[in-house]
Protein backbone atom coordinates (compact mmCIF):
# COMPACT_ATOMS: atom_id res chain seq x y z
CA UNK A 1 0.00 0.00 0.00
CA UNK A 2 1.65 3.61 -0.94
CA UNK A 3 1.80 6.16 1.38
CA UNK A 4 -1.10 8.27 0.16
CA UNK A 5 -3.72 7.80 -2.59
CA UNK A 6 -4.36 10.83 -5.11
CA UNK A 7 -7.77 9.96 -5.98
CA UNK A 8 -11.43 8.69 -4.80
CA UNK A 9 -14.17 7.08 -6.25
CA UNK A 10 -17.47 7.17 -4.49
CA UNK A 11 -20.38 4.87 -4.97
CA UNK A 12 -23.78 6.80 -5.03
CA UNK A 13 -26.23 4.72 -3.50
CA UNK A 14 -26.04 3.71 0.18
CA UNK A 15 -22.87 5.85 -0.14
CA UNK A 16 -23.44 9.45 -0.51
CA UNK A 17 -27.52 8.99 -0.18
CA UNK A 18 -29.33 6.55 1.73
CA UNK A 19 -31.75 5.42 -1.24
CA UNK A 20 -31.13 1.89 -1.05
CA UNK A 21 -34.48 1.02 0.68
CA UNK A 22 -36.03 2.82 -1.77
CA UNK A 23 -34.84 1.20 -5.27
CA UNK A 24 -35.26 -1.39 -2.94
CA UNK A 25 -39.15 -1.04 -2.55
CA UNK A 26 -39.61 0.20 -6.11
CA UNK A 27 -38.02 -3.46 -7.53
CA UNK A 28 -40.56 -5.16 -5.64
CA UNK A 29 -43.68 -3.17 -5.99
CA UNK A 30 -42.69 -2.98 -9.50
CA UNK A 31 -42.01 -6.75 -9.77
CA UNK A 32 -45.27 -6.96 -8.38
CA UNK A 33 -47.11 -5.27 -10.78
CA UNK A 34 -45.45 -7.67 -12.95
CA UNK A 35 -46.20 -10.69 -11.11
CA UNK A 36 -43.23 -11.15 -9.98
CA UNK A 37 -41.91 -11.37 -6.22
CA UNK A 38 -38.00 -10.81 -5.36
CA UNK A 39 -36.48 -10.73 -1.46
CA UNK A 40 -35.40 -7.73 -0.66
CA UNK A 41 -31.49 -9.21 -0.21
CA UNK A 42 -31.48 -10.01 -3.21
CA UNK A 43 -31.68 -6.51 -4.69
CA UNK A 44 -29.31 -5.10 -2.15
CA UNK A 45 -26.99 -7.77 -3.63
CA UNK A 46 -27.02 -6.92 -7.03
CA UNK A 47 -26.62 -3.33 -5.52
CA UNK A 48 -24.45 -1.21 -8.63
CA UNK A 49 -25.66 -3.28 -11.19
CA UNK A 50 -27.28 -1.12 -14.10
CA UNK A 51 -31.15 -0.69 -14.59
CA UNK A 52 -30.81 -2.38 -17.40
CA UNK A 53 -28.74 -5.38 -16.15
CA UNK A 54 -30.90 -5.74 -13.07
CA UNK A 55 -34.23 -5.96 -14.83
CA UNK A 56 -33.02 -8.67 -17.42
CA UNK A 57 -31.73 -10.63 -14.23
CA UNK A 58 -35.18 -10.24 -12.70
CA UNK A 59 -36.95 -11.37 -15.81
CA UNK A 60 -34.32 -14.55 -16.76
CA UNK A 61 -34.50 -15.52 -12.90
CA UNK A 62 -38.40 -15.68 -13.08
CA UNK A 63 -37.98 -17.53 -16.78
CA UNK A 64 -40.14 -14.80 -18.02
CA UNK A 65 -39.50 -13.91 -22.15
CA UNK A 66 -36.61 -11.56 -22.03
CA UNK A 67 -37.28 -9.33 -24.59
CA UNK A 68 -36.23 -5.61 -25.26
CA UNK A 69 -39.94 -4.51 -24.56
CA UNK A 70 -40.42 -5.98 -21.46
CA UNK A 71 -36.83 -5.02 -19.99
CA UNK A 72 -37.76 -1.71 -20.76
CA UNK A 73 -40.96 -2.25 -19.55
CA UNK A 74 -40.10 -3.21 -16.11
CA UNK A 75 -37.05 -0.54 -16.06
CA UNK A 76 -39.43 2.33 -16.64
CA UNK A 77 -41.92 1.40 -14.00
CA UNK A 78 -39.29 1.02 -11.01
CA UNK A 79 -37.39 4.30 -11.79
CA UNK A 80 -41.26 6.05 -12.09
CA UNK A 81 -41.67 4.47 -8.55
CA UNK A 82 -38.17 5.30 -7.60
CA UNK A 83 -38.58 8.69 -8.62
CA UNK A 84 -41.62 9.59 -6.26
CA UNK A 85 -39.97 7.68 -3.77
CA UNK A 86 -36.99 9.29 -3.81
CA UNK A 87 -38.32 13.03 -4.46
CA UNK A 88 -36.22 14.65 -1.79
CA UNK A 89 -33.09 12.47 -1.46
CA UNK A 90 -30.04 14.31 -1.11
CA UNK A 91 -26.76 13.99 -0.78
CA UNK A 92 -26.17 13.31 3.67
CA UNK A 93 -24.54 16.89 4.56
CA UNK A 94 -22.11 15.85 6.40
CA UNK A 95 -20.31 13.78 3.79
CA UNK A 96 -21.27 16.74 1.52
CA UNK A 97 -18.65 18.72 3.19
CA UNK A 98 -16.51 15.90 2.89
CA UNK A 99 -16.23 15.72 -0.55
CA UNK A 100 -15.51 19.83 -0.57
CA UNK A 101 -12.62 19.08 1.61
CA UNK A 102 -11.33 16.27 -0.21
CA UNK A 103 -11.77 18.54 -3.57
CA UNK A 104 -10.11 21.97 -1.58
CA UNK A 105 -6.65 19.68 -1.07
CA UNK A 106 -6.10 18.60 -4.13
CA UNK A 107 -7.69 14.81 -4.07
CA UNK A 108 -8.76 13.86 -7.76
CA UNK A 109 -13.16 12.66 -7.12
CA UNK A 110 -15.02 10.51 -9.50
CA UNK A 111 -18.47 9.27 -8.92
CA UNK A 112 -18.89 5.93 -10.17
CA UNK A 113 -23.17 4.42 -10.07
CA UNK A 114 -25.07 2.22 -11.76
CA UNK A 115 -27.93 5.22 -11.37
CA UNK A 116 -28.38 6.47 -14.74
CA UNK A 117 -27.48 10.02 -15.36
CA UNK A 118 -30.50 11.79 -15.22
CA UNK A 119 -31.00 9.98 -11.71
CA UNK A 120 -27.88 11.32 -10.65
CA UNK A 121 -28.49 14.74 -11.48
CA UNK A 122 -31.57 14.81 -9.98
CA UNK A 123 -30.60 13.32 -6.47
CA UNK A 124 -27.04 15.21 -6.53
CA UNK A 125 -27.16 19.21 -6.43
CA UNK A 126 -25.01 20.71 -8.86
CA UNK A 127 -22.74 21.78 -5.92
CA UNK A 128 -21.61 18.69 -5.16
CA UNK A 129 -21.55 17.54 -8.59
CA UNK A 130 -18.99 20.08 -9.39
CA UNK A 131 -16.51 18.30 -6.57
CA UNK A 132 -16.34 15.45 -9.17
CA UNK A 133 -13.82 15.77 -12.23
CA UNK A 134 -15.12 12.57 -13.45
CA UNK A 135 -18.95 11.08 -13.27
CA UNK A 136 -19.70 6.87 -14.52
CA UNK A 137 -23.45 6.32 -14.70
CA UNK A 138 -24.70 3.11 -15.57
CA UNK A 139 -25.99 4.09 -18.89
CA UNK A 140 -22.86 5.38 -20.21
CA UNK A 141 -21.02 2.16 -19.62
CA UNK A 142 -21.06 -1.48 -21.49
CA UNK A 143 -20.88 -3.36 -18.75
CA UNK A 144 -21.69 -2.24 -15.62
CA UNK A 145 -20.50 -3.56 -11.70
CA UNK A 146 -19.26 -6.53 -11.13
CA UNK A 147 -17.35 -5.91 -14.28
CA UNK A 148 -13.86 -3.82 -13.58
CA UNK A 149 -15.23 -1.09 -16.41
CA UNK A 150 -16.97 1.24 -14.45
CA UNK A 151 -13.90 1.89 -12.33
CA UNK A 152 -11.16 1.48 -14.97
CA UNK A 153 -13.15 4.34 -17.00
CA UNK A 154 -13.53 6.40 -13.84
CA UNK A 155 -9.71 6.06 -13.46
CA UNK A 156 -8.86 6.17 -16.86
CA UNK A 157 -10.69 9.55 -17.21
CA UNK A 158 -8.85 10.99 -14.12
CA UNK A 159 -5.54 9.92 -15.38
CA UNK A 160 -4.62 8.50 -12.29
CA UNK A 161 -2.99 4.79 -12.03
CA UNK A 162 -5.81 2.34 -10.24
CA UNK A 163 -2.81 1.35 -7.18
CA UNK A 164 -3.37 5.42 -6.21
CA UNK A 165 -7.05 5.05 -6.56
CA UNK A 166 -9.33 4.81 -2.89
CA UNK A 167 -12.57 3.30 -4.04
CA UNK A 168 -15.52 3.62 -1.43
CA UNK A 169 -18.64 0.74 -2.01
CA UNK A 170 -20.78 -0.39 0.06
CA UNK A 171 -21.77 -3.42 -1.85
CA UNK A 172 -20.41 -6.61 -3.31
CA UNK A 173 -20.75 -6.08 -6.96
CA UNK A 174 -19.00 -2.84 -6.52
CA UNK A 175 -15.93 -3.77 -4.06
CA UNK A 176 -15.52 -6.56 -6.98
CA UNK A 177 -15.52 -4.40 -9.73
CA UNK A 178 -13.54 -2.11 -8.16
CA UNK A 179 -10.96 -5.10 -6.97
CA UNK A 180 -10.65 -6.16 -10.76
CA UNK A 181 -10.29 -2.74 -11.73
CA UNK A 182 -6.90 -2.57 -9.27
CA UNK A 183 -7.91 -0.33 -7.08
CA UNK A 184 -5.42 0.56 -4.36
CA UNK A 185 -7.86 0.05 -1.30
CA UNK A 186 -11.75 -0.32 -0.98
CA UNK A 187 -13.84 1.27 1.98
CA UNK A 188 -16.90 -0.63 2.14
CA UNK A 189 -19.59 0.42 4.12
CA UNK A 190 -22.43 -1.61 5.50
CA UNK A 191 -25.11 0.50 5.05
CA UNK A 192 -27.24 -1.90 3.23
CA UNK A 193 -25.59 -5.21 3.86
CA UNK A 194 -23.95 -6.88 7.22
CA UNK A 195 -20.26 -6.86 7.16
CA UNK A 196 -20.03 -10.46 6.81
CA UNK A 197 -21.40 -10.07 2.73
CA UNK A 198 -18.47 -7.02 2.35
CA UNK A 199 -15.45 -9.03 3.10
CA UNK A 200 -13.43 -8.69 0.03
CA UNK A 201 -13.32 -4.97 0.84
CA UNK A 202 -9.65 -3.82 2.45
CA UNK A 203 -11.70 -2.30 5.34
CA UNK A 204 -15.47 -2.67 6.44
CA UNK A 205 -17.16 0.35 8.04
CA UNK A 206 -20.28 0.31 10.13
CA UNK A 207 -21.49 3.45 8.73
CA UNK A 208 -20.60 6.56 6.84
CA UNK A 209 -19.95 8.37 9.88
CA UNK A 210 -16.48 6.56 10.23
CA UNK A 211 -15.44 7.67 6.46
CA UNK A 212 -13.85 11.10 7.49
CA UNK A 213 -11.15 10.14 9.58
CA UNK A 214 -10.85 5.97 7.53
CA UNK A 215 -9.70 8.94 4.75
CA UNK A 216 -7.80 11.15 6.73
CA UNK A 217 -5.05 7.93 7.30
CA UNK A 218 -5.03 7.03 3.69
CA UNK A 219 -4.63 10.16 1.94
CA UNK A 220 -2.06 11.69 4.11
Amino acid sequence: MPNYFRAICFDLDGVLVNTMPLHARAWQEACRASGLRVPKREIYAWEGASGTVTARTLLRLHRRPVTAAAVAGLLCDKETRFTALARHIRVEPHLARLLGRLAERGIRLSLVTGTSAGEVRRIVSTRVLSTFEVVVTGDRVRRGKPHPEPYRTAMRRLGIRPRDTIVVENAPYGIRSARRAGAGFVIAIASSLPKRFLQEAHLVLGSAARLDAALERLVG
